[in-house]
């Protein structure tokens, strides 16, 4: 759970070139809007903010998330502790030039390019944010999936893991030690 939000301050700057730019830009500008509003609100794993998060992750910064904002433009976030520091807003190719520039810098709480704002309310321990995974707490996704999952789905998706099980519990299968025995 994070406590504090941290705007860049050069944010405002970014907001409005996109505002002024073409309608894709605008409509990246109300997303943005609405995800802070969201994070505000909800936390990072509420579904209307954690379904906003890019496939493919952010390894070059430790605890880095990138956010689509949709028409190739992403919002990059670093968690630091219970602070979430909001540091670049833009197109794709300059969120990935800002990522390599800043990529040894260390994002502390203190530092005075951020605007900060102390978050009221509690949504919660929040895994999953920048690979601090705490496997207690179950993903909505996974449990309905698993809901959906009965032992004859689990069997026909898993055929050579049973068979192999069964082998080794000295019963007849469709490969291992019996097939080879058979030969």
């Amino acid at each position: 759970m994070f406590r504090y939000l941290h705007l860049a301050r050069t944010l405002d700057k970014q907001l409005q070139l996109l505002r002024r730019s073409r309608k894709k830009a605008e409509l990246a500008v109300c997303r943005y809007d609405q995800l802070v509003k969201d994070l505000r609100g909800f936390g990072v794993r509420h579904d209307a903010v954690f379904s906003k998060r890019t496939k493919n992750g952010e390894n070059r910064l430790k605890n880095c998330v990138k956010y689509d904002l949709g028409g190739g433009y992403r919002l990059v976030t670093v968690r630091s502790a219970d602070h979430l520091m909001l540091t670049f807003v833009g197109g794709h190719d300059e969120a990935n030039q800002w990522i390599e520039r800043h990529r040894y810098d260390s994002f502390e709480p203190q530092d005075a390019l951020y605007a900060v704002e102390e978050i009221e309310g509690s949504w919660g321990e929040e895994p999953g944010f920048g690979g601090e995974e705490n496997i207690e707490q179950e993903d909505p996704y996974e449990a309905e999936l698993n809901a959906r999952l009965d032992q004859s789905t689990l069997q026909k998706v898993f055929q050579g893991l049973y068979a192999v099980r069964r082998d080794a519990a000295g019963s007849v299968g469709t490969g291992g030690a019996a097939a080879r025995q058979s030969l």
